[in-house]
């Protein structure tokens, strides 16, 4: 779990890094660019016997979340709950491997900005279209294939030297 943990808290991190560094908008985003806290928790699910460990993993990152980066509360937290539980119903039919934990990550993802899409909508904030939406998605996916898979190698090699076998 402490792995785990590590691998939330640097993605976190990684967050505010890129986010800083890579020049980004709402308008222009880049390629390199991904939700990697998100992404971090895909991929750190399968590590999990108890659920409720992970789920309180996963509230903590979308509260802190919230806080830091979005400024909302208990918006991205909802989120990430949401996410979860679709995540849950596809690791029932996916094997945990490296293209499938790619294919969960960019649904995540997906499933996030759609989401933030449609409640930003319904607010009326008028500089999110539709067209705005889709470029965001597909330059999303690079980013996301690159981090998700790296995590991935990197907590199959940590919890083989653990001798710690993923429960899903």
């Amino acid at each position: 779990m402490i792995v785990s943990v590590i691998t939330i808290i640097v993605s976190f991190l990684l967050d505010a890094l890129i986010s800083n560094h890579i020049s980004y908008s709402l308008v222009n985003p880049s390629i390199f660019k991904t939700i990697f806290t998100l992404v971090g928790l895909v991929n750190i699910y399968p590590y999990f016997n108890n659920e409720k460990k992970y789920l309180y993993i996963l509230i903590i990152a979308g509260i802190l979340f919230d806080i830091v980066y979005t400024n909302t509360f208990m918006f991205v937290t909802i989120i990430f709950i949401i996410i979860y539980l679709v995540n849950k119903f596809v690791n029932f039919f996916l094997s945990f491997n490296l293209i499938n934990i790619n294919i969960i990550s960019i649904l995540s993802i997906f499933i996030y900005n759609i989401l933030s899409f449609l409640a930003l909508n319904l607010v009326n904030y008028n500089s999110y279209n539709f067209s705005l939406l889709l470029k965001i998605l597909l330059n999303s996916i690079i980013g996301t294939i690159i981090y998700s898979s790296l995590v991935y190698i990197s907590l199959k090699k940590i919890y083989n030297m653990l001798n710690i076998k993923q429960i899903r």
